[in-house]
């Protein structure tokens, strides 16, 4: 039995996360397609250009454009809908009901993103170090100083000894106990925040662990740390990649910490 585009948007099986999304996304609204280039329907879905593309060839069709066209002549055949009000309460509206499907979205999202980049290997060395450490110093600017706030304070209730630092403290990292084994990670959404890199080149020098939490292996800052945690921020759209980035943060220490309680329980 041969399908028309719709039933094939209906029924598609074998899709991905991101692509059953734009799927739903389409099938609330069809007309969105028509009005949407493949960039601007990647920006409102949360996806990219190329996964817009790569699901049309999925569906059948050479591309956006031959997308787009048979979606119209076959919409023009399905029973008409009254249009919608342009009314700007109802536009509000609908911003926040997408919301509440889209935000859900960017959390797996991040989720599996940060899951599928993660070193078991590197992982587990890491929460051996949390369990042979006297304390813990976490240290991030702005949001990424909240989140290290966050990360201590789960492990402060643990009776792990743990501090959030929003930058280098020279005073204290002078006075450190040298004898003792301080174990520190320093977050950085881009891996250059330069703050972040001299406080990494502080403990460094001081022959501490160093580990780097930064989507970007190859930054300065995963130079001067002895292992990296990567991160995962959503770089289509700006204004979304903080969210991205701080549940991957918060994903990374709550791993660390989900090992911790099983040490101390």
């Amino acid at each position: 039995m041969e399908y028309n585009l719709l039933q094939k948007l209906k029924y598609a099986s074998s899709l991905t996360a991101q692509e059953k999304h734009i799927v739903d996304f389409i099938l609330n609204d069809p007309e969105v397609v028509f009005h949407s280039t493949a960039y601007e329907l990647a920006q409102q879905t949360y996806t990219s250009a190329s996964t817009i593309v790569r699901l049309c060839k999925k569906l059948g069709t050479k591309g956006y454009p031959d997308f787009q066209l048979k979606l119209a002549l076959e919409y023009q055949q399905q029973p008409s809908s009254p249009l919608r009000t342009p009314d700007h309460t109802i536009t509000e509206q609908g911003n926040v009901l997408a919301a509440i499907d889209s935000v859900p979205y960017l959390y797996h999202q991040a989720l599996d993103e940060t899951h599928r980049m993660l070193n078991a290997p590197v992982l587990v060395r890491i929460a051996n170090w949390v369990k042979e450490s006297a304390r813990i110093d976490i240290y991030g600017s702005d949001m990424n100083y909240y989140l290290a706030q966050q990360a201590c304070a789960k492990w402060n209730e643990l009776g792990v000894a743990a501090v959030a630092h929003n930058g280098p403290n020279m005073h204290y990292l002078n006075t450190m106990n040298t004898s003792q084994f301080i174990l520190s990670f320093v977050i950085s959404h881009t891996g250059e925040n330069s703050s972040m890199i001299e406080a990494a080149r502080v403990l460094k020098n001081m022959q501490r662990k160093v580990i780097a939490v930064t989507e970007n292996n190859l930054s300065t800052l995963s130079r001067h740390c002895d292992e990296t945690l990567l991160t995962y921020g959503y770089n289509e759209q700006l204004r979304l990649s903080k969210m991205s980035s701080m549940i991957s943060v918060l994903y990374l220490f709550d791993m660390l910490y989900m090992a911790s309680i099983s040490d101390n329980y």
